[in-house]
């Protein structure tokens, strides 16, 4: 019986283990959180189609609730840019999706073992063998025939794979956002139209901020691109004081959450299979650059990954797991390049900048639709002749001159991912991967 071990209950690594163990695999999922600890304190968007796609039953109506329509405003808010969800889009709270999919991958028979530190791969030549794992203060290794790393945008995994991996041990610093998120009391109840206020650029920080009023509580988002600093608790409360102006029934008191985390608004990485070795969700820049979400593209790679192995009967050699990497970029990852291109346009400017691309309508609700779901239909030659025709963006062309060299290559590279396992075409491929 093949021996799969999964480090880190992500959403994509308990989908994965989910399907394993149902196929009669040995499952071992290694958390290092204890699960009560399991799941962000808050509340993110899915859709059903996340669920039917990765061959999993849907949740209870009971723990769903519907998108709603979005209001984007720019730093000095004289514009309001109002998009709806896609009609399939659902709110879930974190902790009860995890604990759902957990649920349904220890139905399956996957083991999990919580309160588990994961400290770094076990390597042989250019193969994963295992992992090594702390216990109290015992330090143990556990080897297996594949490990998902599904440990997150720092894995102790990938960080650690000796450079003959050829895959990428830190995920690139524009790449990553600094975020605060609490959901405060609601002090009269009272909640807008809509409800989902999010500020690009709020009082000029690059990054992006939000407010979605409730009649209970005010879910409140500060964040802040990683490559202009820390997130302060200075620029929190400044934040927070601004929306108080606009939002009067803001409370003070926090009901849930209040915490600092990082996440990854990144395309996915440029290799992510090794022999003996898959890496899932956040590990694997699985995520829709714009605004960091991961959910259903992790999912959905959950069930892809676990069908190549199971189809081509535990082959976990690199050869094999190569096809996991070809068709989940082909089928989510592709569109997702572009979008990653924008947001680093976004790394680069500055507010008054983000003033003129809205209100000129160059950022429009076809672009920030995508944050809410809806299908990606930019192109190549629409962000070109967007960048070309701001005069502000103009002035930026030193930074964004590799960029802009890039963009007209963009389909071609991406059109040239091999189908099959070569190590001299992947490799040619990897280097113009980056290249974008």
């Amino acid at each position: 019986m093949k021996k799969i071990i999964i480090a880190g209950a992500g959403h994509g690594g308990l989908v994965a283990a989910t399907h394993f163990a149902k196929n009669g695999y040995d499952v071992t999922v290694f958390e290092k959180r204890k699960r009560e600890n399991l799941g962000h304190d808050w509340h993110d968007w899915l859709s059903y189609a996340a669920f039917d796609d990765s061959g999993i039953p849907r949740p209870d109506e009971s723990i769903v609730h519907k998108g709603i329509p979005s209001c984007f405003r720019n730093p000095k808010n004289s514009i309001n840019i109002i998009t709806q969800p896609d009609e399939a889009a659902i709110i879930m709270d974190r902790k009860e999706l995890i604990t759902f999919l957990v649920s349904l991958a220890e139905e399956a028979g996957a083991k999990l073992v919580f309160d588990t530190e994961i400290l770094a791969p076990i390597t042989e030549g250019r193969a994963v063998k295992g992992i090594f794992i702390k216990q109290g203060d015992e330090v143990k290794a556990v080897e297996g025939d594949l490990l998902v790393d599904a440990a997150g945008m720092y894995s102790p995994i990938r960080s650690k794979l000796p450079a003959t991996f050829n895959i990428d041990n830190e995920i690139n610093k524009r790449s990553i956002f600094h975020v605060y998120r609490a959901y405060y009391e609601n002090l009269t109840g009272e909640d807008r139209d809509p409800a989902y206020h999010i500020d690009m650029f709020h009082m000029y920080r690059p990054g992006l901020d939000w407010c979605i009023t409730n009649s209970d509580c005010v879910d409140i988002l500060i964040g802040k691109f990683s490559q202009s600093g820390p997130l302060t608790q200075q620029e929190v409360d400044d934040a927070l004081n601004s929306y108080k102006l606009d939002f009067p029934f803001l409370g003070e008191k926090i009901l849930r959450g209040g915490q600092f985390v990082d996440i990854p608004i990144s395309r996915m990485l440029a290799l992510i299979v090794a022999d003996g070795y898959a890496a899932i969700g956040d590990s694997a820049g699985m995520t829709v650059p714009l605004n960091g979400s991961g959910i259903i593209l992790s999912m959905n790679a959950g069930k892809i990954l676990a069908d190549t192995v199971i189809n081509a009967d535990g082959d976990t050699s690199k050869a094999n797991l190569w096809n996991y990497e070809y068709e989940y970029f082909n089928k989510l990852g592709r569109d997702l390049v572009i979008i990653d291109i924008v947001k680093t346009v976004f790394t680069y400017v500055k507010g008054d900048v983000v003033d003129y691309i809205m209100e000129n309508g160059i950022l429009n609700a076809d672009m920030l639709g995508i944050a809410d779901g809806k299908p990606v239909n930019l192109t190549s030659d629409y962000i070109i002749n967007a960048i070309k025709s701001s005069p502000p963006l103009l002035k930026l062309i030193p930074a964004l001159a590799k960029t802009m060299k890039t963009i007209p290559f963009l389909n071609l590279v991406c059109a040239s991912i091999p189908k099959s396992y070569d190590e001299e075409k992947v490799n040619k491929w990897i280097k113009s991967y980056k290249a974008l």
